[in-house]
């Protein structure tokens, strides 16, 4: 799927890589969208706009299934592992727990103490981390919505977090020209990956510890130079 504007396009991606298929399905919604993700049992993709108001699309017939708009600004939006609660972060710090598909308020957390940026699962189901405007990031027991520990190490907003495939490390990303890799259980640092600007996305390969990440880079000529890296960590 694809953000674009006031638009959702899906996209076939075997249709893709066979014949340069277009889009197989495009949806208008309201306003300006500005992220996007899937629950994890297909069935619903959920899209946030620039007004705050989050849309749940069925996946199975392309209708819209429910709206909410929120009252607050709304940042990074995800499902549990198992579809049964949505979560989003907010510009007051906090985490706020929605059931699914009922939308009812469950939890509102005081995760942090400035602007709550982003929000990532781990695979096994046992934790979730945020990122914020005050440098931190916090690891969060998901089965009793406790924090475990944070991590201090960064001097920037932490604009981008991914747990390994087997949840045992958590890369961290942010304006600090380097992205931090710690161990889940210990918050002890693994090593600091260095990059020439500010980190925009990190993700790890499905399973092996290979770590992409996307920087602010400029070429030469001081234009956007969109360079994706890999960082390995031997087994």
């Amino acid at each position: 799927r694809e953000v674009a504007v006031d638009t959702v396009l899906y996209w076939n991606l075997l249709c893709l890589i066979r014949v340069g298929h277009k889009c197989a399905q495009c949806i208008s919604t309201k306003g300006d969208n500005i992220n996007i993700c899937w629950s994890p049992d297909g069935n619903t993709i959920a899209v946030g706009n620039k007004e705050d108001l989050i849309t749940w699309i069925d996946t199975r017939n392309y209708k819209t299934k429910s709206e909410m708009h929120f009252n607050y600004e709304v940042n990074e939006i995800s499902w549990n592992n198992t579809s049964e609660y949505f979560f989003l972060t907010n510009g007051n710090g906090c985490i706020v727990i929605l059931s699914f598909p009922e939308l009812k308020v469950m939890e509102t957390l005081q995760a942090h103490s400035s602007n709550c940026i982003s929000l990532e699962f781990d695979s096994q189901g046992r934790y979730f981390a945020t990122g914020s405007a005050d440098a931190l990031a916090s690891l969060w027991d998901l089965e009793e919505l406790v924090c475990v520990r944070s991590f201090p190490r960064l001097f920037w907003p932490v604009r981008t977090l991914s747990f390994s495939f087997d949840g045992k490390l958590l890369a961290m990303g942010s304006e600090d020209h380097h992205v931090d890799i710690a161990l889940v259980e210990t918050g002890e640092e693994v090593c600091k990956v260095p990059c020439n600007a500010s980190t925009f996305c990190v993700a790890w390969h499905p399973n092996k510890y290979l770590l992409a990440f996307v920087s602010d880079d400029k070429d030469r000529h001081e234009r956007d130079a969109g360079t994706v890296r890999l960082f390995g960590i031997p087994e």
